[in-house]
């Protein structure tokens, strides 16, 4: 098993961000410091295996808190590495420590990802739309009603990897079993990552159609479609995020869909409750508005809350600020307001 695991590189934007923080962008096997138990403590060397008896650098470790318990941790030596530390947890999975303005780099990075794709969803509607109107199933048919299917039920993209290794299910590797279809309902029952039971019913009545077109084609996954020569193939999650760029003509993924479906989740919840007089109290209700979000997402809160759920919403509802959207959003079923009000939250933060 590798000690270290190739993270994607970062795109520009990204590295503009880190840069414009002072952070230095790393790839996880830069990082040489290592520690080593002695008795109930632990000492920390480098990549020459020099104790590090310095202070400052022994502070900066140390408050990284990674656990006693778990094995093959790294340091980095530059404190203004984006990654911190690493290290592997009892179930064999590696864990990352990131420095604390990288958490600010992610917030700018969902921001301006959230507002990409707030600004592209009314062509993604309608290349969509156009799309699973078709009467065969082309791959132009499968690829939109994956992207609807992310974008109504929030599910993971899917991996072909999990999916062979694991045994675990995406948007994209969906087999015919794992949905259902009763009038303009759909129903999901799938295992996801993690090995969590996901069971998902929405109405989709256009979408609905539209799986009934690919459930022609003969084999067990739902999204195939027929090419050209006429053989079966299979769509893959990195087939979809490429149709998608296309229609919206801007650099999203079908990952932003969950971003935005957890922070309107968690804009709703937030706005029919008054916020709490104390702080610790405040702090419960957003953390019950994550947990709910958690679980549509199939996700820990706490994952919920890193990647998905924008900061801004939070501070919105704990500043008061979200106040002033309630009306509108318990005026509105749409779809498409609720995510003009979270565009318009975002934007009142980044103006104030």
């Amino acid at each position: 098993m590798a000690l270290v695991e190739t993270l994607p590189a970062p795109d520009a934007n990204t590295r503009k961000l880190a840069r414009s923080l002072k952070l230095k962008h790393v790839a996880a096997e830069t990082l040489s410091i290592r520690r080593r138990r002695l008795g109930e403590r632990f000492s920390y060397q480098t990549a020459k295996g020099i104790t590090i008896k310095d202070r400052e650098t022994l502070a900066r470790l140390k408050s990284l808190a990674v656990p006693p318990a778990y094995e093959d941790v790294l340091y980095a030596e530059d404190p203004r590495a984006h990654i911190q530390a690493i290290g592997r947890d009892a179930a064999g999975r590696l864990q990352y420590r990131y420095h604390p303005d990288w958490q600010k780099v992610r917030e700018m990075r969902k921001s301006a990802r959230l507002a990409r794709l707030a600004e592209a969803l009314p062509r993604i509607r309608r290349a969509v739309g156009r799309y699973l109107g078709e009467a065969e199933p082309s791959r132009a048919l499968a690829l939109a009603a994956v992207v609807d299917l992310v974008a109504r039920s929030a599910i993971r993209p899917g991996s072909e990897s999990y999916a062979k290794l694991r045994g675990t299910r995406g948007a994209a590797t969906l087999l015919k079993s794992n949905v259902s279809v009763q009038g303009d309902t759909i129903t999901l029952k799938f295992r996801a990552k993690g090995g969590k039971n996901v069971v998902k019913s929405f109405a989709a009545p256009r979408l609905c159609e539209a799986l009934a077109v690919l459930r022609q084609v003969p084999g067990r996954r739902l999204f195939q479609f027929r090419n050209e020569a006429g053989d079966v193939r299979m769509v893959t999650a990195r087939e979809v995020n490429v149709f998608l760029r296309e229609i919206a003509e801007t650099r999203i993924s079908l990952k932003d869909f969950r971003t935005l479906l957890a922070s309107v989740s968690v804009l709703e919840a937030l706005a029919k409750v008054t916020p709490a007089t104390s702080k610790r109290a405040r702090r419960s209700q957003v953390l019950e508005a994550i947990r709910a979000a958690a679980e549509d997402l199939s996700n820990t809160p706490a994952i919920c809350a890193k990647s998905y759920v924008h900061e801004t919403v939070v501070a919105a509802f704990e500043e008061g600020v979200l106040e002033e959207f309630a009306d509108a959003l318990r005026a509105t079923r749409s779809p498409a307001k609720r995510e003009q009000v979270l565009a318009e939250v975002i934007a009142t933060a980044a103006a104030a």
